[in-house]
């Protein structure tokens, strides 16, 4: 209950210097404060068709936040740079097996899942081999089984963790991307202030919405991320949001905005969790990702009530 309030009131500091539209939202996570907790077995697919967004970092720091809440996690890294393995301080190619091997069938699960020290948070490497996992599942999968091979695999994991969440490939031209989006309870979208990035956020909103005409319950949401302070940057987030909202997107589907610091980069460098940094920049990034967490948790349990 506590941490639910610290989190409802991260929300009213971001009404109060942010926008007041989001009163709202803050009024009715207050009146569902008792459910403020990710549902078991729920997947999230943090995707964008454009690199550089901060999708593997927004991966891991909201992981940070699950496992303070006590939740088991489950990264799956789809990603040929494999950064989650380097997120969390190994080396990417210290690894016998990968999701590659997993995804065909020639690894277990118990062979690739690596555990992050004695965190609750744990991850599947990926390796460069990963790109050719289309043309696997186009050799040996039947046509019509082939969107749901990731889930297939998926599928046992959520007896065994509170959370999946899967770092989607940042392109929409393999099939890849899409097997992640069939997979998905819920897709969180980051884009920084930048027409190319807000571009390629309403290419995701635009096929995302295509999955929910086909039958898909698959939820979203945009987080801007790595936003600086100043004036002339509020003035152009403001532009962006707005681009969204005339292009169709729902002013409900904003989640926040999550601060630049360069103590991100830092502190991975220097071998740090950002949250276990104290200082006041690692802390405002630390809340922001917090603010979103609750925001895609609360969604996800509306989805559960109202399918």
């Amino acid at each position: 209950m506590f941490r639910r309030l610290c989190r409802a009131i991260l929300l009213l500091q971001e009404i109060l210097f942010g926008t007041l539209k989001d009163i709202y939202s803050f009024i009715t996570i207050i009146k569902n404060i008792k459910g403020g907790d990710f549902v078991i077995g729920q997947v999230i697919n943090v995707f964008s068709t454009k690199g550089g967004v901060g999708k593997s970092t927004t991966v891991k720091l909201l992981s940070l936040v699950a496992n303070e809440l006590g939740k088991k996690v489950c990264i799956i890294d789809t990603c040929e740079n494999s950064s989650i393995a380097t997120g969390f301080l190994r080396d990417r190619d210290s690894f016998k097996k990968s999701a590659y091997d997993w995804f065909i069938g020639d690894a277990k699960p118990s062979e690739v899942i690596q555990q992050f020290g004695d965190s609750n948070i744990h991850y599947i490497p990926s390796d460069e081999r990963i790109c050719s996992f289309s043309d696997w599942v186009n050799q040996n999968i039947p046509k019509v089984k082939q969107l749901q091979v990731l889930s297939s695999k998926i599928e046992p994991l959520k007896k065994a963790f509170d959370l999946i969440f899967i770092d989607s490939h940042p392109t929409a031209t393999t099939e890849l991307v899409h097997y992640a989006i069939a997979a998905s309870d819920y897709c969180l979208i980051p884009s920084e202030v930048d027409k190319d990035a807000v571009d390629g956020a309403n290419r995701c909103c635009q096929i995302i919405t295509d999955y929910q005409q086909a039958g898909y319950v698959i939820d979203y949401g945009i987080m801007f991320n790595k936003v600086e302070l100043g004036f002339k940057v509020n003035e152009q987030l403001k532009i962006m949001k707005q681009t969204l909202i005339d292009l169709g997107v729902p002013e409900a589907k904003f989640l926040g905005n999550v601060r630049y610091s360069k103590t991100v980069t830092t502190t991975k460098n220097e071998g740090v969790m950002l949250n276990r940094t104290r200082n006041k920049y690692a802390d405002n990034v630390m809340n922001d990702i917090r603010a979103v967490n609750y925001r895609i948790s609360f969604a996800l349990k509306q989805n559960e009530v109202n399918p």
